[in-house]
């Protein structure tokens, strides 16, 4: 199951939600853990998009 803190994830669609818990992604701290090719080949995302994203999973270490 996917975490909530994963589906409220600004930047997140349904689609990209499905294609990473298919990848076995399901929880921020999860996508947070991931290079940024190995998003992209899991989502089929852009670079900076991926970059983006990573880096919007892992605000909440540097913020607690």
């Amino acid at each position: 199951a996917v975490s909530q803190d994963l589906r409220d994830l600004d930047g997140l669609t349904p689609d990209l939600i499905a294609k990473l818990a298919d990848g076995g992604v399901n929880s921020r701290d999860d996508l947070a853990d991931l290079a940024v090719d190995e998003l992209i080949e899991m989502t089929s995302i852009d670079d900076e998009a991926a970059k983006a994203l990573i880096m919007k999973a892992r605000e909440h270490w540097f913020t607690a």
